[in-house]
């Protein structure tokens, strides 16, 4: 198909009451299997990229094997940076070939948050590259970002108003009680604060930490309007155990080869897991 950027991907979820997965990939072998999980159930996907796994590659070394995999699609993919605190990386991405990018400004105060946002959808727009923005902290680890539980604080509607108003961002994610990593304890969102954000949002929500929910909590979130649903823990899980499994099955075997296929297959069984649920497919 072709390679597009979040906003020609999430309106057509939010219009049509679905949600579309974006992956955090670690390399080429994950980003395969993300791809060719949406290929064979005919979805658009959003491969995301964690600041951390960019430096790790290089910017210009990344793109240049995710650009050939998002070309070569059946589908839709986006290519998403995702919680960059950083103005000026982030705007090395959009530079270096992102098609989408999250400026996270949560932990600054409001009016700060509002005028690196405001920096950043002002560079990328003209690029026709796609901003997403959050407020609100969002506990657990993401990155190198850490919220500890105290730190914890859902989006305030008023403030939501205003950022939206004045950042123009064409997605939002805002904090409602989900976690990054694995939850611990019991999960509490606030649906009706989601709800309340969704009704006057002029643009997608996004909802951060879904690895770990359960499937009642996708349901009532996508029912209220979540069109992205960023999924990390579950892929670098079903990455890790798939070598070990391997390894542990076969400990005479070393052939490079056969463990990446393997690997490969147990990160596309929980990608296409998730996809299949996100939208609403049968």
């Amino acid at each position: 198909m072709s390679y597009v950027n979040i906003k020609a991907i999430l309106g057509d979820a939010r219009k049509n009451h679905y949600a579309v997965g974006a992956f955090n990939i670690v390399n080429y072998l994950t980003a395969k299997a993300v791809v060719e999980a949406a290929e064979e159930l005919g979805q658009p996907i959003i491969i995301q990229t964690s600041v951390k796994t960019v430096k790790a590659f290089g910017i210009k070394e990344m793109m240049g094997f995710l650009k050939p995999i998002a070309d070569n699609a059946k589908v839709n993919v986006a290519i998403h940076l995702d919680h960059s605190t950083d103005v000026q990386f982030t705007k090395d991405c959009i530079d270096g070939g992102w098609s989408s990018v999250m400026y996270d400004g949560s932990q600054l105060p409001l009016a700060d948050n509002i005028k690196n946002t405001m920096e950043i959808v002002a560079y990328a727009k003209p690029k026709n590259v796609t901003v997403e923005g959050e407020l609100g902290a969002i506990v657990g680890v993401e990155d190198d970002i850490v919220v500890k539980e105290s730190d914890h604080a859902h989006a305030k509607p008023a403030d939501c108003r205003i950022y939206l108003k004045e950042t123009g961002v064409d997605a939002f994610a805002p904090a409602i009680g989900t976690a990054h990593g694995v939850y611990k304890g019991e999960i509490k969102i606030d649906y009706d604060l989601f709800e309340e954000i969704n009704e006057f949002s002029l643009c997608p929500l996004v909802l951060h930490g879904g690895t770990g929910l359960n499937d009642e909590v996708f349901h009532q979130l996508i029912g209220l309007g979540a069109a992205k649903v960023n999924i990390s823990t579950a892929i670098k899980i079903a990455y890790c155990q798939g070598m070990a499994v391997f390894s542990k099955e076969n400990p005479t075997k070393n052939d490079p080869l056969k463990l990446d296929a393997f690997t490969k297959q147990q990160v596309k069984k929980v990608v296409t897991e998730h996809i299949r649920f996100f939208s609403l497919m049968d």
